[in-house]
C-alpha cells in the first residue's frame, strides 16, 4: 500500500503530465498549418528543481519507518522499509538529518532573529526539541519563519549531497 507521500508525489507527476499533454494539444490546435512546432525543453535530470520537492520531503521525513533513495536512472524517489537497502550505483540513499544537525539548525535560526521575547524563549529551548516546538507554537510568525528556514536548510543540504 503506498504511503501518503508516495500518493502526493504520484498526484504531482500526474498533474504535470496532464498539463504537458494539454499544452501540446493546445499548440497542435492553435499553430497554423505548416508552421514549425515550438521546441520543447529537454527533459531535466533527476536533481532538477522539479524533483527538489520530493527530495526535500524525503530528507525531512523523520518518521524512522522509511529509507529514501534516489533512483539515478528514472529520477524517482523510492521509499522502502527502513530495514531494507537498495544497491548503488543506481540507487543513492538520501541523507538523513541527525540530532546534531537539528540542534545546529535551531541555533542558526535563533541567531538570525532580532532580539525579542520569542527569540529568548527559543534560545532557552534549543537543546530540547519538544520545548523548542512548544515555544514556536506560541508565535505563528516565528513558526512560519522557522519552517521556511528549515525548508531552505533542507534544500541546501540536498543540493550539497547531489553535487557530491
Amino acid at each position: 500500500m503506498p504511503t501518503f507521500m508516495q500518493k502526493v508525489r504520484l498526484a504531482l507527476r500526474g498533474w504535470s503530465r496532464r498539463r504537458d499533454e494539454a499544452q501540446k494539444e493546445f499548440l497542435a490546435r492553435n499553430l497554423p498549418r505548416g508552421a514549425a512546432p515550438i521546441a520543447t525543453a529537454p527533459a531535466r535530470p533527476a536533481h532538477s528543481t522539479n524533483d527538489m520537492e520530493g527530495l526535500t520531503v524525503a530528507y525531512l521525513d523523520d518518521s524512522g519507518h522509511f529509507a529514501h533513495y534516489l533512483d539515478t536512472e528514472t529520477g524517482d524517489i523510492v521509499d522502502v522499509a527502513s530495514t531494507q537497502t537498495l544497491d548503488p550505483p543506481r540507487y543513492r540513499r538520501i541523507p538523513r538529518r541527525t540530532a546534531e544537525s537539528e540542534s545546529e539548525d535551531r541555533r542558526a535560526f535563533v541567531a538570525k532573529l532580532d532580539p525579542s521575547r520569542g527569540r529568548d524563549e527559543l534560545a532557552r529551548a534549543i537543546g530540547v526539541p519538544e520545548a523548542f516546538r512548544k515555544a514556536l507554537a506560541n508565535d505563528r510568525t516565528l513558526e512560519r519563519a522557522w519552517y521556511s528556514f528549515k525548508n531552505d536548510r533542507a534544500i541546501a543540504a540536498i543540493e550539497k549531497w547531489l553535487a557530491q
